[in-house]
């Protein structure tokens, strides 16, 4: 799915969706069959999703994308970023996307779980929990890095937090691919990425849920209770726009101490298996 993908070099999530659906109905066949191993369960629907995400950006703002690791934070040394632009280490990061591909059908590797699986909304609270954390602490390191070149930062991270990450760089934006199995589990994936949507500058969600008990691993989209703002589509063509402005600015150089201090960062914690 995915190479067909490239070579049709789409632009819009609906030019996707429901080759994407039938692609993950093939995915979840293998895992209740047993025949997905470990890693495919574990990464095989994320990495998935994001390199769609990433290839839908590329095609809509015709710029390539990168990821990248050494990214520096504010309380953290580095952070390694899936999807991101522009692609140096010695560049600042200026947009930034994480993916996550959320609920599993049962399979042999967890058989205690329901008839439907595991809910899209299981541990979605730890997901963006983490994921706040990580946007926060990036924004606040650009604003260091901007006064460290002579730069008044555009806002302090004073008064509304929510007003500050808007305005501060980078330009974040959370995507969600959800398999939901009940009206609990729509609802809760929607109210997290409501509270994902105060930190991060676009989150985009697309919910999907099986026909049947009987058909657990044959889908069908979910749009009831999705707000507008919150819709995959909506938030990719956002994103795109905002991508787009960015790629015409000029590029942002980092502090050769800054770059210094990443690396020795990420060289402490091989030598420490941090």
């Amino acid at each position: 799915m995915y190479a067909a993908a490239a070579a049709a070099r789409p632009r819009a999530w609906n030019a996707i969706q429901d080759a994407y659906l039938r692609a993950i109905e093939h995915l979840d066949d293998n895992l209740v069959s047993g025949a997905a191993n470990m890693g495919d369960l574990q990464n095989g629907k994320g990495d998935f999703f994001n390199d769609l995400l990433a290839l839908l950006l590329e095609g809509c703002a015709e710029i390539p994308l990168y990821s990248r690791r050494l990214v520096p934070g504010f309380i953290f040394p580095t952070h390694n970023l899936d999807i991101t632009y522009p692609g140096e280490i010695t560049d600042v990061a200026r947009f930034l996307v994480e993916a996550k591909a959320l609920g599993t059908p049962k399979h042999p590797g967890n058989p205690e779980q329901g008839p439907l699986g595991r809910p899209g909304s299981a541990d979605i609270r730890k997901r963006v929990s983490e994921l706040a954390f990580k946007t926060i602490d990036l924004k606040a390191e650009h604003g260091r890095i901007e006064a460290m070149e002579g730069r008044r930062p555009t806002v302090n991270p004073g008064g509304n937090l929510t007003t500050w990450l808007r305005a501060a760089s980078p330009r974040t934006y959370l995507f969600i691919s959800a398999r939901v199995i009940s009206e609990t589990d729509l609802r809760a994936v929607i109210s997290y990425a409501g509270r994902a949507a105060q930190v991060e500058d676009g989150v985009g969600v697309f919910c999907y849920e099986p026909v049947s008990e009987t058909t657990p691993t044959r889908y069908q989209p979910v749009t009831r209770g999705i707000p507008t703002e919150l819709q995959l589509a909506r938030a990719l063509y956002r994103a795109c726009e905002d991508l787009t402005v960015i790629v015409a600015q000029p590029t942002i150089k980092m502090p050769d101490a800054v770059v210094a201090e990443a690396i020795n960062a990420e060289t402490l914690d091989e030598e420490t298996g941090a």
